[in-house]
């Protein structure tokens, strides 16, 4: 008696260490208000806890029994010591064989998560991580019963008979643990290349079931009752007042639905069992629903002005005409090349100015040598940067190109694009929409692209006003993420602006470099940082600049210097886990937005801003060079910046948007202010987050508690912005 794991034992013991595995991850987190945290992840980890709990209980105790009847039959007095050393050797290498075979689990895994990569569709990628982790099984059990008799085989061999010491069968119990621990490593350290989940929770749930396992042992004896009616009910009492007070806690509602691991996969769970009216958020756990009977009223519902309702659970309902303009948006200082009724920017032959848009894909601005970056990525663009007007807080309005691209064609925010479908994934936007290319067109320019990717195939309206797009060499999703175009598309690039200078008519150049968005891969012609996500991400941006040089000489060479504008940027950064995720195309933290903005005027000089500026003043730039005016815009043009040292923008409010997709149903919208105060709503986890940036470029500290004067009119803007939202 009491040698045994018990019902109460188990429960208790299990759903203890699940709190306390809860306890351990809040408090890892590093939250401004590590207690909180820390107590509500541990009361969300106890309600698996508590299920996986019940069912060893239910489960474990008559097994145990059977098994040690088993064992007692097979241990009797009259059994001779060879048969008890037979019985502890063929226990060993039953545990060690049972280890064994979870390595074709795991490294089937692994190969389904390497393929899974590639997938279109995210949502693919655990089912067939699964399947591919069930054929390792089926492979597993093939192999399991022969394993385990070379194994008995050996340890036979090994140890000396009649005498099976405690230390060998130790060192048996201990390799079958490190073989296991191997495996499930192998399956879990492979998430770190997918780009679509985290699988991180079910470490947690692997440590915490064993712990807990291991933990009833403790509760034997006379106090063992005693002792598991204590922690059975710590756990319990901790859940209960955690789930109540999880909507009060304004560091745990912003924390864990966001960087935790167990306890955002039991939040989500929770809250999609508790949504009463099916809209998919919930009233409960601050999921932010203000009337959970209304599948109307949700966060991210469309504001309807005047109807009496919240639809967007904002604050109330917007009056039929907002204090506030759809986007704040100040105009700048008068430019003196393009006055009204004046022809546009010109050179000194009367000929208006040439515009060259480059972009380079999936570009941070702090990984460039000339916002600060240490290492020597980017020595050309560095060398161009010397000429250029430099944007220090340039930001995109999207993390993602199928939602930026359009963004910065339309100089418009990403909710506001007149799209066709605004939800899908790559959403085309309405035909008729006003482009960079159809204005310029439309001016008089000569419009060309030079592009070599898959997206420009389903974004045909774009194509609006091109004379010619090169898209050759676009491949297929999948075979685009190893892709390197960058070699075929500059001298095309190059022999374009040859051809193009030659003409009669002013031009518009875009040209597109896919690099360095991932899959990385490292480029023998330049510098290799190093193995990890971030140094091959590094030399992908060394490959870029190292091909861009011939299209940066060409533009310096006469016939192009003195009458083009250039225009270096990128669509989106990229994040290294900065904020839980790698990749992009899921927050609109600055890792995601914050973006390299090089303009060079002819005869321009370096000159560095500090205004804040985003992506969707690129529109109205280009209009007011090419003499016209961009009325459905958002932006602001820069150009009086270009050519007059004397200029100002004035300050204003830009947004960034994360809008849901299929493939990341999230909403998060930004505001950042011309004091660089940013503050972040993610609509979808209903929690609001505001930092100084001057003091914070990584956003580690929410200072929403302690906000300063302008703060109030902040957040005003970015509630009006989101009201504002269209839908569709």
């Amino acid at each position: 008696p009491g040698t045994g794991p018990r019902p109460l034992a188990l429960l208790a013991a299990t759903a203890f260490a699940f709190a306390a595995a809860g306890l351990l991850e809040g408090a890892l987190l590093g939250a401004d208000d590590r207690v909180s945290v820390a107590l509500h992840a541990a009361a969300l980890t106890g309600v698996p806890g508590g299920l996986i709990g019940l069912a060893l209980a239910a489960v474990l105790p008559a097994n145990a029994a059977r098994w040690r009847n088993k064992w007692a039959r097979t241990m009797s007095p009259g059994a001779s010591r060879e048969t008890e050393a037979s019985a502890l050797i063929g226990s060993a290498a039953q545990i060690a064989a049972w280890a064994l075979t979870l390595l074709p689990v795991a490294i089937a895994a692994a190969m389904g998560g390497r393929i899974a990569h590639g997938f279109v569709q995210p949502r693919f990628v655990g089912p067939f991580v699964a399947l591919a982790a069930l054929g390792g099984a089926l492979v597993s059990t093939a192999i399991r019963a022969p394993l385990e008799q070379a194994v008995a085989r050996l340890l036979g061999k090994l140890l000396p008979r009649g005498r099976v010491g405690a230390l060998p069968v130790a060192a048996v119990f201990l390799v079958a643990g490190a073989l296991m621990a191997g495996g499930l490593s192998v399956l879990l350290v492979r998430r770190v290349e997918l780009e679509s989940g985290r699988l991180g929770w079910t470490l947690w749930v692997v440590l915490a079931t064993v712990v807990g396992l291991v933990g009833a042992r403790a509760f034997r004896g006379p106090r063992g009752t005693k002792l598991a009616l204590v922690a059975l009910g710590f756990a319990l009492v901790t859940t209960t007042w955690g789930l109540e007070t999880f909507a009060d806690s304004e560091a745990a509602r912003r924390v864990l639905p966001r960087d935790g691991t167990l306890s955002r996969v039991t939040l989500q769970f929770l809250r999609t069992a508790l949504d009463r009216d099916g809209d998919g958020v919930s009233a409960a756990l601050g999921g932010g629903d203000c009337d959970d009977r209304n599948p109307d009223v949700a966060p991210g519902k469309p504001e309807i002005p005047g109807n009496g309702l919240d639809d967007n659970c904002e604050g109330g309902d917007a009056p039929l005409e907002p204090e506030i303009p759809e986007v704040a948006a100040p105009a700048p200082a008068p430019s003196p090349t393009a006055a009204s009724g004046a022809p546009g920017a010109t050179a000194p032959n009367g000929k208006k100015w040439n515009i060259v848009l480059i972009l380079i894909d999936t570009l941070r601005a702090d990984h460039v040598g000339a916002y600060g970056y240490g290492r020597p990525t980017t020595p050309n663009i560095d060398e161009f940067a010397q000429a250029a007007t430099l944007f220090r807080h340039a930001v995109s309005a999207a993390p993602n190109t199928p939602r930026s691209m359009p963004s910065i064609f339309t100089g418009r925010y990403p909710s506001r694009v007149h799209w066709v479908k605004r939800f899908a994934n790559y959403s085309e936007i309405k035909a008729g929409t006003q482009t960079f290319f159809s204005l310029a067109h439309d001016q008089g320019y000569r419009t060309e692209v030079q592009s070599a990717h898959w997206y420009w195939e389903k974004v045909s309206a774009l194509k609006a006003g091109v004379d010619k797009w090169d898209n050759r060499g676009a491949l297929g999703i999948a075979e685009s993420n190893t892709q390197s175009a960058a070699p075929e598309i500059t001298p095309r690039v190059v022999e374009r602006l040859h051809t193009l200078a030659k003409g009669d008519k002013p031009f518009l150049l875009f040209a597109h470099y896919f690099e360095p968005h991932g899959r990385y891969m490292n480029h023998p012609e330049v510098k290799q940082f190093g193995t990890s996500l971030m140094d091959k991400y590094d030399s992908e941006i060394a490959f870029v600049d190292h091909h861009l040089a011939p299209v940066l000489a060409a533009l310096n060479e006469p016939g192009l210097r003195e009458n083009t504008l250039v225009i270096l940027s990128s669509d989106h950064g990229e994040s290294f886990r900065e904020h839980g995720f790698n990749f992009h195309g899921r927050t609109v933290y600055q890792d995601e937005i914050a973006i390299p903005m090089l303009i060079r005027a002819p005869a321009g000089v370096h000159r560095e801003i500090e205004t804040v500026v985003s992506l969707v003043d690129l529109l109205p730039t280009a209009a007011e060079v090419a003499g016209a005016k961009c009325a459905d815009c958002q932006g602001a043009s820069l150009l009086p910046l270009l050519t007059d040292p004397a200029a100002h923008l004035a300050d204003r409010v830009v947004y960034a948007e994360q809008l849901p997709y299929p493939n990341y149903e999230v909403h998060m919208v930004a505001a950042l202010a011309g004091n660089r105060r940013k503050l972040v709503r993610n609509v979808t986890e209903n929690t609001l987050e505001l930092f100084d940036l001057p003091h914070d470029a990584f956003e580690k500290v929410n200072v929403l508690s302690a906000e300063v004067d302008g703060d109030k009119a902040l957040r005003q803007s970015l509630s009006r912005f989101i009201e504002g939202d269209p839908g569709g």
